[in-house]
């Protein structure tokens, strides 16, 4: 009778074989990118480590990194849709907006952008203007409502719920109508 896998010794080498074949090839990748000057424009290394530093938890850090960005190439959109991420994220909501509306400016076809604008201004209670940018989200990019980080940051963490954009949307018109009514 055959070892599982994970016991078998022969089976263990051959994997750790492999796995040092592919990191081989994939430091060689790098190397030859990084010394040809196909690395990553000083621009792209802000923006990815204010992206990585968010994603550690680290949002002063990360807002440094998305400045830093704005610094080198205030033109581009990225640059100020993370910092208003991250903005969002710290609960400085109005700044978060700013930065939407400046980075909606620079490209007015970016879903994400007013969605997460949505989200601010649903937390400083204007929900109207929540609802505008939702449905606005939506148009531009159906599919958004079903990407697992717009769930994960807008509700929950709970798979296959019927949670998401479209739910809350509804929930913010009936909230705006039992205020006027």
């Amino acid at each position: 009778m055959l070892a599982p896998p994970h016991q078998n010794p022969n089976k263990r080498i051959i994997v750790l074989r492999k796995m040092k074949r592919l990191l081989t090839v994939l430091m060689i990748t790098f190397f030859l990118a990084a010394g040809c000057g196909l690395g990553a424009s000083k621009y792209d290394d802000a923006i990815m480590d204010g992206a990585s530093n968010l994603n550690k938890g680290k949002p002063e850090k990360a807002l440094e990194d998305f400045n830093r960005a704005i610094d080198i190439d205030p033109k581009i959109a990225a640059g100020y849709l993370g910092r208003a991420n991250t903005l969002n994220i710290m609960g400085r909501y109005q700044e978060a907006i700013e930065d939407y509306d400046r980075t909606l400016e620079i490209n007015s076809k970016l879903a994400n952008a007013y969605v997460n604008r949505a989200s601010a201004y649903s937390h400083l209670g204007e929900y109207e203007k929540a609802i505008a940018d939702y449905e606005k989200g939506l148009e531009l990019d159906p599919k958004i409502d079903n990407r697992p980080g717009i769930l994960k940051r807008l509700f929950s963490n709970e798979p296959n719920t019927d949670k998401g954009i479209r739910k809350y949307l509804q929930y913010l018109k009936e909230k705006v109508k039992e205020q006027k009514g």
